[in-house]
């Protein structure tokens, strides 16, 4: 008597099929998770490349910070515009001009200027009035290239700009831009409690969508645009809101307003944080000193 060949049944193939699917089911979200974890990680420690780079440039600059719009690119590369008339809004995903900032030297690996999670974001949302990767124009490249911001008030020092008196002309503003005069690093007593760089949002987030409770305060009406992050400082203006920090880690993303950001302080350690709205970020992360806003300029 011959022995039947042994094989599985449909049914056992079935049962398999969906063991397979339900172990999927249960893997792929954990695996998204940790590919998530990691790409914040790496945020993380671009941030602290930062924070390092930011101490050596003060210790050969008397203790200065770098000026807060050219530590990547130099002013004279950003008044030129991106190369092909591009809108400067536009120079994080496309330009082919070499950075040439004042922190650059500093931080001349260009691994350490993109977060992956912002990538993703980028290619998938792209920014008002740039595109994302599979709508953009196949004349130019989309490459996100930076990812990460200057805190304002660490890169410009408000009391010079109060008493300079303007020359020639010039207003004190067009002084300040012409010197850089920036804060020194010194004067920042809020060392663990203000940051120096962070990563900044691609979108803006209304009061409407900001749904935390609290009480219609806006959280970001200026997304990324250059490399100067300057938070809501006014007083008199307590709901309102310019820029702010990332909400795009530690969030499902179709919540994408609701995760935290990486940030570098000035103190040097990098912390993940959830960002509050309206004047609630300058006071619990952006501001340099106590009596700084006493400087009402805003």
């Amino acid at each position: 008597m011959k022995n039947t060949p042994k094989a599985f049944t449909l049914i056992e193939l079935l049962v398999v099929i969906a063991v397979i699917g339900l172990l999927m089911s249960v893997i792929m979200p954990a695996l998204g998770k940790v590919k998530d974890s990691a790409q914040a990680l790496i945020c993380g420690t671009n941030l602290r490349s930062y924070g390092a780079a930011l101490q050596a440039y003060s210790l050969d600059n008397n203790d200065k910070a770098p000026f807060m719009v050219s530590w990547l690119y130099s002013q004279k590369t950003i008044d030129a515009g991106v190369a092909g008339a591009i809108p400067k809004e536009c120079r994080w995903h496309e330009d082919s001009d070499e950075p040439d900032g004042s922190l650059w030297p500093y931080l001349s690996d260009e691994d350490v200027h993109l977060c992956p999670t912002f990538k993703r974001y980028a290619n998938r949302l792209g920014l008002d009035g740039c595109p994302n990767a599979t709508e953009h124009s196949r004349a130019t490249t989309f490459s996100p290239n930076y990812s990460y911001s200057m805190n304002w008030f660490v890169g410009f020092d408000w009391n010079k700009y109060i008493t300079m008196s303007p020359v020639s002309g010039k207003t004190n503003g067009e002084v300040m831009y012409e010197n850089e005069h920036s804060l020194k690093l010194s004067r920042v007593s809020r060392s663990a409690n203000c940051f120096a760089f962070s990563e900044e949002n691609l979108w803006t987030v209304s009061a409407e969508e900001w749904d935390e409770g609290h009480g219609g305060k806006t959280y970001s009406s200026v997304l990324l645009n250059d490399n100067a992050l300057w938070l809501n400082a006014n007083k008199d203006k307590l709901d309102e809101a310019t820029d702010n920090i990332a909400t795009y880690h530690k969030t499902h993303r179709s919540r994408v307003n609701n995760g935290s950001a990486n940030l570098v302080f000035v103190d040097g350690h990098v912390e993940a944080m959830r960002g509050r709205p309206g004047r609630e970020a300058y006071e619990t992360y952006g501001k340099p000193y106590g009596g700084h806003d006493n400087v009402n300029i805003w």
